[in-house]
């Protein structure tokens, strides 16, 4: 690698010259002695080969060669500071990007509401974001390609830090007419021999997890219709009289209102309570940078506010 054919002090003298006009009234300024001011000045002007000031009793100006030196010397002198400033907010996480991971079955404006805070009281931190399966987005995390993902909450047995942020509660959507519409609430029991219809995105999965496991804990097998749409999607089947479907409660709120009238959803409980998705972030934390951590630290005061 070729070293630098000048240091940043010697940048800065010769600005230093530039705006108080002499040697003398720069080395004053610096607190440099006129002499090593002269000196460095000298050797300066040797190693470029070309002359930088016109030296006169009355003071030092500049020739053409050192304006344009000059203006490329304030150009890495400014650079410079900006470096450090930029550096040093990065290291203290004041400034940077963070790449954050959505989960496709996260519930639309949930992420962005969370980080909402970060963005008005870090302003200098920027979010990129990429959605993805669970599977997908917690490998992108350990690769350190992410910062971090929000998710369902993965097993416990994940190398990745988790931090839970939120619960949505599952709801059995069912049509309007249908003879489980009347109740507040049913349970897994009262649900065999129904038709449940589970779309093939990323909700669809873990519905469909859910689903199996508390039908067999229930002591029964569901019956499973899959279609190649989003869960949303899946509503207007439900609508249509073709079967029911499970929905996390948050998710209602963004069906059209034509459909909310052909449907009603019925709380479900059980021995365990009601069931849920449980929602959190996670992350590298023991190798994750300032900013990252500072994020990290804001939705955990997030949840707690909740």
């Amino acid at each position: 690698m070729r070293r630098p054919p000048f240091e940043l002090r010697e940048l800065w003298i010769v600005r230093a010259i530039a705006v108080h006009g002499s040697i003398h009234g720069a080395a004053r300024a610096l607190g440099y002695k006129q002499s090593a001011l002269s000196r460095t000045l000298h050797l300066l002007e040797g190693r470029i080969g070309a002359c930088l000031f016109l030296r006169s009793p009355s003071g030092a100006t500049l020739t053409p060669a050192g304006t344009a030196f000059l203006q490329k010397a304030n150009d890495l002198l400014d650079g410079s500071l900006s470096l450090y400033e930029q550096t040093r907010r990065w290291g203290n996480g004041e400034h940077g990007l963070v790449n954050i991971g959505i989960e496709s079955c996260i519930p639309p404006g949930r992420a962005s509401a969370l980080l909402e805070p970060c963005r008005h009281h870090q302003p200098d931190i920027a979010f990129r974001y990429r959605e993805g399966t669970c599977e997908f987005l917690s490998h992108l995390v350990e690769m350190d390609f992410l910062d971090m993902a929000i998710t369902t909450l993965p097993s416990m047995d994940t190398v990745l830090a988790i931090t839970p942020l939120w619960s949505d509660r599952i709801v059995v959507v069912v049509p309007v007419g249908h003879f489980l519409a009347d109740r507040p609430s049913v349970r897994w029991t009262v649900l065999a021999g129904e038709t449940f219809l589970i779309g093939t995105d990323n909700a669809g999965h873990e519905l469909h997890t859910l689903l199996k496991r508390r039908m067999t804990q229930a002591g029964t097998h569901p019956i499973i219709h899959h279609h190649d749409i989003g869960s949303l999607r899946v509503i207007a089947l439900v609508a249509n009289g073709e079967g029911i479907a499970l929905l996390p409660d948050a998710w209602l709120a963004f069906l059209p209102d034509a459909m909310k009238k052909q449907i009603v959803a019925v709380d479900i409980v059980d021995g365990d309570g009601r069931p849920h998705l449980d929602y959190g972030v996670i992350s590298r934390r023991d190798r994750c940078s300032p900013v990252t951590r500072r994020i990290l630290t804001a939705l955990e005061d997030a949840r707690r506010a909740l």
